[in-house]
């Protein structure tokens, strides 16, 4: 069995509860809607947000078919003290999938960073240029991943 398999998947690491965790990590970095880089079903996305508003770890804007959530300050405290644990979950992580692949997941999160932030002052031009680099290294991928 391979790790990510053993693991029932990149996120599925995080044991019982741990999830809440990672959605306050990924609310930290910025305010978002109810699905943002990783989807999960509506199932497992709203009750953790139900119940991070009902602690005070979230705060909540928006109509009823377009809210947005951000973190609290109750949250980032929150967050802040379990920073060691999440840490160690994803040192875990890491070690289980191998050195490589974990060096290789951090760099694809890295770059959906930088273009996330980035993205609403992209120009055309430039994101043409983005685009054929994507379209390149996707066929590199491609060929590499043949081998």
């Amino acid at each position: 069995m391979s790790a990510p398999e053993k693991f029932g998947g990149f996120f599925h690491f995080f044991g019982k509860g741990d999830f809440k965790g990672l959605v306050l990590h990924l609310l930290e970095e910025r305010p978002m809607h109810g699905y943002g880089f990783y989807k999960p079903s509506a199932g497992a996305i709203y009750p953790a947000l139900r119940a991070l508003l009902r602690k005070g770890y979230l705060s909540v804007s928006g109509e009823e078919r377009r809210k947005t959530y951000r973190i609290t300050r109750e949250g980032k405290a929150y967050l802040r003290s379990r920073r060691k644990e999440i840490e160690q979950r994803f040192r875990a992580f890491e070690s289980a999938v191998g050195p490589e692949r974990a060096a290789l997941f951090r760099e694809f999160r890295a770059t959906w960073k930088l273009l996330k932030t980035n993205m609403s002052e992209v120009t055309p031009n430039q994101a043409d240029e983005l685009r054929r680099i994507v379209v390149e290294m996707r066929e590199k991928a491609l060929r590499i991943l043949s081998k």
